[in-house]
């Protein structure tokens, strides 16, 4: 059974419970990043993969 035929076969024996009309299955997102690259990121960011200040550069902009 797929996860809509569940959630049909739930509206149909209980719409009652379903206040905003019968459920949909949301499809997943089309991307998933923990640290996406900016849209305005140089090409050195970019190139490195890397999009948040590491340590070596902190520390050599604080000196």
């Amino acid at each position: 059974m797929t996860r809509q035929a569940g959630l049909d076969a739930a509206y149909a024996a209980h719409p009652e419970r379903f206040a905003k009309g019968a459920p949909k299955v949301a499809m997943p997102a089309k991307e998933v990043s923990i640290n996406p690259v900016p849209e305005d990121a140089d090409s050195e960011v970019i190139e490195k993969g890397v999009n948040f200040p590491t340590l070596s550069s902190v520390t050599r902009n604080a000196i």
